[in-house]
């Protein structure tokens, strides 16, 4: 589920990303209106201007233009971010499904605009589970600290995590790791699919496996 109705956070994920540039990172920032805006959600977050699109891509062009399948994916890319308009939500969301689309992974995404999501860290989570009518929710190791196990089983949830492994692939020099996906598609094209899918394992939490919760 994307969950634009969320708080925005400055410095996250929801705004920037990183690629390589030569033997060194470089973090590409959108920038957002956020002057008087500090509870504002991702739905309602919205760029400053569009000057950053070709910065971006001029970035990326310049990182990428010899990787090997270079051309493969940067003419969408290209496409998609320059004819992106809307919140930094509706952006994101585009492009996400580009990148599901170029893995190839289909597995269904709803977006919460369309529910009536309540309550707030478990309490919401379980609101999207009944929303949807999911039986099970699966973790990022960052939600630990919202995540009440128990109160999910109360509501006969499964709660469970993933555990992330960062896989190693093949880039053009020594291998630096955390990296935008695109980093991924550029260096190794299709088989990108078959990587993403062998990096996470899924546990059950401690309410599945009957440990003492309280």
């Amino acid at each position: 589920m994307f969950v634009g109705h969320c708080q925005y956070s400055k410095k996250s994920w929801h705004s920037r990303n990183r690629i390589r540039v030569a033997d060194h990172e470089l973090w590409l920032s959108i920038p957002v209106k956020t002057a008087g805006r500090f509870d504002q959600a991702i739905n309602d977050t919205y760029t400053v201007n569009d000057l950053w699109k070709r910065k971006h891509l001029g970035s990326i062009r310049q990182a990428y233009l010899k990787a090997p399948f270079f051309e493969t994916y940067y003419p969408e890319l290209e496409h998609q971010l320059r004819g992106s308009e809307g919140s930094l939500a509706d952006l994101n969301i585009s492009l996400i499904k580009l990148i599901l689309r170029w893995l190839d992974i289909r597995t269904r995404i709803v977006d919460s605009r369309d529910y009536e999501i309540r309550g707030t860290a478990t309490g919401m989570l379980i609101s999207m589970c009944q929303a949807i009518g999911a039986e099970r929710y699966l973790s990022n190791d960052g939600s630990r600290v919202y995540v009440d196990e128990k109160q999910m089983a109360d509501a006969g949830i499964q709660h469970c995590w993933q555990l992330f492994e960062h896989p190693i692939y093949q880039q053009r020099a020594a291998f630096m790791p955390n990296l935008s996906i695109i980093d991924l598609l550029f260096n190794v094209g299709p088989a990108a699919r078959e990587i993403v899918i062998s990096c996470g394992k899924t546990v059950p939490g401690r309410s599945a496996v009957g440990e003492n919760l309280s």
